[in-house]
């Protein structure tokens, strides 16, 4: 459904911080199995307009990726930044990142970098945000090696601030 374009999308203002701790309180088990630190450094007050549900989607895949491939007892950073219009959430990990040939390919479908050391997967969880972020009317990317230290993808989504109080 979100792949055609059909699935309904209710966009609310909703606030970043507090869907950023969600998804990471969803693999928390899996975190603290590893001694992972989770640092959200997003303001409490950043405010996007999406369908939280689906927002959360994305974050928790994106958390849980930052998770399986970060080495023990290492650091998992979100934050956020705004422009005008938009708000530019970023992941980054400490793990071995996306090599530069590959950073579009991996949002394609059943496409794993390194299928023997992915630990399991479909390859379906970037692919179905890609999705999800642009039935928002935002993008996402990775960043390669060459320019990332680790891990890092970002996604953007449209800011409630804009938006007239009533």
């Amino acid at each position: 459904m979100i792949e055609t374009g059909q699935a309904i999308m209710r966009l609310l203002p909703s606030t970043l911080r507090e869907m950023v701790n969600e998804a990471e309180e969803r693999i928390h088990d899996q975190s603290d199995a590893k001694g992972l630190k989770f640092v959200n450094e997003i303001d409490s007050n950043l405010v996007v307009l999406c369908d939280r549900d689906q927002v959360r989607r994305v974050l928790t895949n994106l958390i849980h990726n930052a998770v399986k491939w970060s080495p023990r007892g290492e650091f998992i950073t979100v934050r956020a930044y705004s422009s005008i219009d938009e708000v530019t959430v970023i992941i980054e990990d400490k793990g071995p990142g996306v090599p530069d040939d590959q950073v579009q390919r991996i949002f394609e479908r059943f496409y794993q970098v390194d299928a023997s050391r992915s630990g399991g997967g479909t390859g379906l969880g970037l692919a179905i945000c890609k999705h999800i972020v642009e039935a928002h009317g935002g993008r996402i990317w990775a960043e390669g090696t060459s320019s990332a230290k680790g891990g890092r993808f970002a996604f953007t989504l449209l800011s409630a601030e804009a938006i007239p109080e009533n």
